[in-house]
């Protein structure tokens, strides 16, 4: 009776199976039957990872093994090569030895006609397994490193979004018409409230989109059902973001956006079920103060909780009340108390007459920087425990740059060119890492640079308070409000602003000097004194973290 044979296909990925990658491993495996004169009774195709760790609770690998102890005819298991099996060493060889029990013998059909038993095959079969092993930790430990700088540089390391498809640049993606204008449009009708998710879903198909198919056997597009659309609607791919796993996100990806932000922050709350209506716009420009600044009069005669959440001043536009041509739109801000009403030029002016009223004192300033240097005298320790940490780590790369060269050398020498380039791959990825650490150590090492550059921006930002505060961004101006003004500021009928409290730093640079006994020398507690600006390292919470936006 012709001995028989079970085969094993395997590919890490549906997606290597759809695009038709188990058919030259097929081809193989019928051959090297061929060679041995078995019959391949049983086939295994499977789309599953052999990460080490991943293979003592592998179905397939469990399958096969119950198949041979039941039928004892079956002499050989063919797979491809070593790393079709699996890519551990350990895990191999459990696995080798647990079919060899039941009387079934692993065979590779790229070699068929070595003995498994011969001594040099053996030594061969392990420099293999080796090998598969190795691959994949490099794969493990390279892997996130690459994608993370793609992502860094505002490339996609994934697979094309729907609606854009690969370009001739790797990681870059293009526009996939019509599809694209099929989501872009839908997706900003829906941004817009012209309808919700159901008729949103309705429209796309209306308007030609089916998914695409991919692989050899791909046969045409389908529709997309509500699940998917929703994934879609909220995908940040498609407003210029990229994002991947738990990897540091992109909000500048390289691949042309179909959104707005703006839109997709939209979309996301509409896919949450909120905002279903309409969508407020918290921050209009036009009306930068509003809900920051107070009703004077409200604040004096109400109860605080009372005055706390109604003596707000909002933005509004406001008109004449006259038809036609005669009507004419004037902004104000309004108390949400007492109606009470100023233009908007009137507040700003106010506003910026307020900061106006602060400018460094000369006498102070001097007291300001030595403070500052105090606090920043922390930081020095820490950061000079930093480069003696990273010179210790340099070192010990730089040995085994040493080393690795060496090695080469040796190797080359010896002929096995294969193993040479191993060890250079291995050295690159050793220089780039001195390479990253020296530059570490470099930004580090610039301690009075940094304090220099910091205090300056602090000093100008305070030299210019009103240019400054204009400048900022709507979020960054409340902030900054918070930390200079941390108490409630109104505005007086007559259009005067001020404020009930000042903060430390404020402080120091009003007009009017500080009485002699006032204590400059302990800049640490709410300030938060840490470097702000691009290149000073750290973050913080204080005022001179919002420069302007």
């Amino acid at each position: 009776m012709k001995d028989k044979a079970i085969a094993l296909s395997r590919v890490s990925t549906k997606r290597q199976m759809l695009e038709g990658n188990l058919e030259p491993q097929e081809e193989r495996i019928i051959k090297a039957a061929e060679y041995l004169g078995v019959e391949v009774v049983q086939w295994w195709r499977m789309a599953v990872s052999s990460r080490k760790g991943k293979n003592t609770k592998r179905k397939d690998l469990i399958e096969m093994l119950d198949y041979c102890k039941r039928n004892k005819q079956v002499k050989y298991l063919i797979v491809d090569e070593v790393d079709r099996f699996m890519r551990s060493i350990d895990e191999y060889y459990y696995w080798k030895m647990n079919f060899k029990i039941a009387g079934t013998q692993l065979r590779l059909a790229n070699r068929p006609d070595v003995n498994p038993d011969d001594q040099n095959a053996v030594f061969d079969e392990l420099i293999d397994v080796y090998k598969a092993e190795q691959s994949n930790q490099e794969r493990i430990t390279k892997t996130p490193e690459k994608m993370i700088s793609k992502i860094s540089a505002g490339y996609y390391p994934g697979n094309p979004r729907s609606g854009y498809k690969k370009s001739e640049i790797p990681s870059l993606h293009v526009r996939d018409e019509p599809r694209w204008s099929y989501i872009r449009d839908t997706l900003k009708e829906l941004a817009a409230g012209e309808y919700g998710l159901s008729e949103g879903l309705k429209r796309l198909h209306e308007r030609g989109y089916l998914t695409r198919d991919f692989g050899p056997r791909a046969v045409g597009g389908k529709k997309i059902d509500m699940h998917r659309f929703k994934n879609m609607v909220a995908e940040p791919y498609y407003a210029g973001i990229v994002k991947m796993s738990n990897w540091p996100i992109n909000e500048n990806g390289l691949h042309e956006a179909m959104i707005t932000k703006e839109e997709h922050e939209r979309l996301v709350q509409l896919v949450k079920g909120k905002g279903n209506k309409f969508i407020v716009n918290k921050h209009n420009p036009d009306f930068p103060l509003s809900n920051s600044l107070y009703c004077a009069e409200c604040l004096d005669l109400q109860p605080e909780d009372i005055a706390e959440k109604q003596a707000r001043m909002v933005g509004y536009p406001h008109h004449n009340g006259k038809a036609g041509d005669k009507r004419k739109f004037y902004k104000r801000y309004r108390c949400r108390l007492c109606n009470k009403g100023f233009l908007v030029t009137t507040v700003h002016a106010g506003f910026s007459d307020f900061l106006d009223s602060y400018e460094q004192d000369p006498e102070l300033r001097d007291k300001f920087t030595n403070s500052l240097r105090k606090a920043w005298s922390k930081r020095r320790a820490d950061k000079l425990r930093q480069i003696e940490q990273f010179n210790g780590q340099l070192n010990l790369l730089q040995n085994k740059k040493h080393e690795l060269t060496m090695a080469i050398s040796s190797v080359t020498a010896s002929g096995d060119m294969e193993l040479a380039e191993d060890f250079k791959e291995s050295l690159n990825s050793i220089k780039a890492q001195i390479s990253e650490l020296q530059g570490r150590i470099k930004e580090t090492s610039e301690i009075e640079e940094d304090f220099l550059a910091f205090t300056n921006f602090s000093l100008l930002f305070i030299e210019n308070l009103r240019g400054s505060w204009w400048g900022l961004s709507q979020d960054n101006r409340l902030r900054c409000k918070q930390l200079l003004f941390p108490a409630k500021t109104a505005i007086e009928s007559s259009g005067k602003v001020y404020t009930q409290e000042n903060n430390a730093v404020i402080r120091l640079i009003v007009k009017k000097k500080a009485p002699e006994e006032a204590n400059f020398t302990n800049m640490e507690g709410p300030v938060g004194l840490e470097p702000t600006t691009r290149g000073l390292k750290g973050h913080c919470s204080n005022l001179l973290s919002y420069g302007p936006a």
